[in-house]
């Protein structure tokens, strides 16, 4: 088992990622095929954090509890959101991420975690202090967050209170990341080396940005609600 690990780590998995996400656009974009993509989007999520794990290089109990602190942080500030319209805005979520707990879906927490580690990530690339590196993977998150909503409401993971997305959404998205982050950070729970985690933020952030173009597009033409 541990050489058939070593095998698959010594492997660079960021060209599987970006043909995955490629077929995955262009399944979401055709409109014979978009429902199956939509029903499949919860697996995908899960194989995406799934496949960032493969490659971590150390686990200790440290970092599943701080992976769990992660993630169970992320439902509950989300839960909170759409219960009181307080945190993020006035919203609910549709049916594409899957079953949910107080209205929200059971899998927004793993999405909480997967973006932490992989702005963390990247940003202790070039940053050394832990304050900066929390602000910078805080603002990648937004920009992420900033790509993903017009393509999330499309795709009916979650839809906004008058159909505008508040200012409101970004500053909390801000705030939250930047702890969320720091306490990451401070429990150190990404590896110094994965070979996913930098490919997998990008590649997700150029697919959502791509979607939002032919969402935009077809609205200009009128084609991409077909």
């Amino acid at each position: 088992m541990k050489e058939v690990l070593q095998f698959i780590r010594s492997k660079n998995p960021v060209p599987v990622i970006i043909i995955y996400y490629g077929v995955g656009l262009i399944g979401m974009i055709i409109p014979y095929t978009r429902e199956l993509f939509k029903w499949l989007t919860p697996f995908s999520l899960l194989l995406s954090i799934f496949l960032l794990y493969l490659y971590h290089d150390w686990f200790s109990i440290r970092f599943w509890i701080t992976s769990l602190l992660v993630l169970s942080l992320g439902f509950i500030l989300e839960a909170a959101g759409v219960e009181t319209g307080v945190i993020f805005g006035e919203y609910r979520y549709g049916d594409t991420l899957g079953p949910e707990l107080f209205h929200t879906p059971l899998l927004i927490g793993v999405n909480w975690l997967m973006l932490v580690y992989c702005s963390l990530y990247i940003a202790r690339k070039f940053i050394e202090t832990p304050y900066f590196r929390a602000i910078v993977a805080a603002a990648m998150m937004v920009v992420y967050d900033f790509a993903l909503e017009p393509a999330a409401v499309y795709l009916d993971m979650w839809s906004w209170a008058g159909g505008a997305i508040p200012l409101q959404n970004y500053l909390a998205w801000f705030i939250i990341a930047f702890l969320l982050n720091y306490l990451a950070d401070y429990l150190r729970l990404p590896a110094r080396k994965n070979k996913v985690a930098l490919g997998l933020f990008f590649v997700q952030l150029v697919f959502f940005i791509l979607l939002d173009l032919w969402i935009f597009a077809g609205k200009i033409w009128d084609f991409s609600s077909q």
